[in-house]
């Protein structure tokens, strides 16, 4: 196992790079100046006023490294660095292709150092903080949320989806059928209306805030982290139902085709022969291989938890990553861009990872010693 961790990650490698590479020429074909976009965001009208703008703006440039290069290598001509021939139609140093080498003084080197030595994906054009920190500021509410939703979907969905397998075209499976079909037909915004309108109402069930994730006034920085958690976790609870019921919805489903299947084994049918319990039966030897098809949904779920909802974070006015998304696009916030796709483009090759190394755990018949 541990042999093919090892060769999963170096393989890692590869795809680490095109990543890096696709991001990167994001944020270099982007359409405008970064540079005049910074100073225009730093100054305003007072930078579009100056009589020194270009002059800034080629300080600018050289300061970010933008003058250099953008790859190692670029393809050009002999006649390129001959000035002279430049009005000369009918030299034939235009015709023969030269690779010039630059080394690592480029800004593909730099960007890609900078991100891997110092964790720098640059300057937000919107707020001019480092995008790093924007990131370290939202990331941790997403998670939080996304992670306690998928505890809670698991936890609630596997239990449903074997029972449902068990009683197999009885009352308990088609109404739970009924009640899942009925949750995953409706849209999250809606949900979430709803939720605000019932419980977060004045006129009906005044039980939870309406937006936000702290009092911004009562909130004290110094308290205790229990005390702290106490005062987040009546902000959370509508959001989470929010995240929650469709994936409760489709991880039960998917549950019980694996285990209705497992049924139908052979191995099931001798475990009854031999006198076993069906509870037994359903949780010894069903369970695990059933699991298979709801790992697989767990390999998309994990990059997930880092960029949260878009639209569940704007109704309920949650700092996460859903609305740095938002408000990124929305303001051409490229750095902000380039950042998330490649952090969710490496959580997604680890989602990979953490699924096969899942599958040998559940199922002892998968073996990657000999791969």
């Amino acid at each position: 196992m541990l042999s093919y961790i090892i060769r999963r990650i170096l393989l890692f490698v590869p795809t680490l790079i095109i990543i890096s590479l696709i991001a990167f020429a994001i944020s270099v074909l982007a359409p405008g100046d970064p540079v005049e976009r910074l100073l225009n965001a730093a100054g305003g009208e007072s930078f579009q006023n100056t009589i020194h703008k270009e002059e800034l703006i080629k300080k600018k440039r050289h300061e970010l490294g933008l003058d250099l290069p953008l790859f190692y290598f670029s393809v050009g001509t002999m006649a390129d660095a001959d000035k002279t021939l430049a009005l000369d139609n009918n030299s034939w140093k235009k015709y023969v292709p030269v690779i010039h080498y630059y080394g690592g003084h480029n800004q593909y080197h730099h960007w890609l150092y900078n991100i891997i030595f110092r964790g720098d994906f640059g300057i937000s054009y919107q707020t001019q903080l480092p995008v790093i920190q924007e990131i370290k500021s939202r990331l941790p509410w997403s998670f939080t949320l996304s992670f306690l939703s998928i505890i809670l979907a698991f936890g609630i969905s596997i239990p449903v989806g074997m029972y449902a397998a068990r009683y197999r075209e009885k009352f308990f499976d088609k109404a739970s059928s009924v009640v899942l079909f009925i949750l995953y037909a409706i849209p999250n915004f809606f949900a979430a209306t709803l939720l605000l309108v019932f419980f977060a109402n004045p006129g009906f069930f005044n039980w939870f805030p309406e937006s936000g994730v702290q009092d911004a006034v009562n909130f004290n920085n110094n308290w205790p982290i229990w005390t702290k958690i106490i005062h987040w976790i009546p902000y959370l609870v509508l959001p989470i139902i929010t995240y929650t019921y469709s994936s409760i919805a489709l991880l039960s489903r998917q549950m019980r085709a694996g285990a209705v299947e497992i049924f139908d084994y052979d191995f099931i049918k001798t475990a009854r022969a031999k006198g076993l319990t069906e509870s037994k039966i359903l949780w010894k030897h069903v369970f695990r291989n059933a699991l298979m098809p709801v790992i697989t949904i767990f390999a998309n779920v994990f990059p997930a938890a880092f960029v949260g909802s878009i639209i569940i974070e704007s109704i309920f006015a949650l700092p996460g990553m859903g609305r740095e998304i938002y408000e990124a696009i929305l303001n051409y916030d490229y750095p902000a861009i380039v950042a998330i796709f490649t952090i969710f483009g490496f959580l997604t090759l680890v989602g990979y990872l953490v699924a096969d190394i899942l599958y040998a755990l559940v199922d002892p018949r998968i073996s990657y010693s000999k791969r």
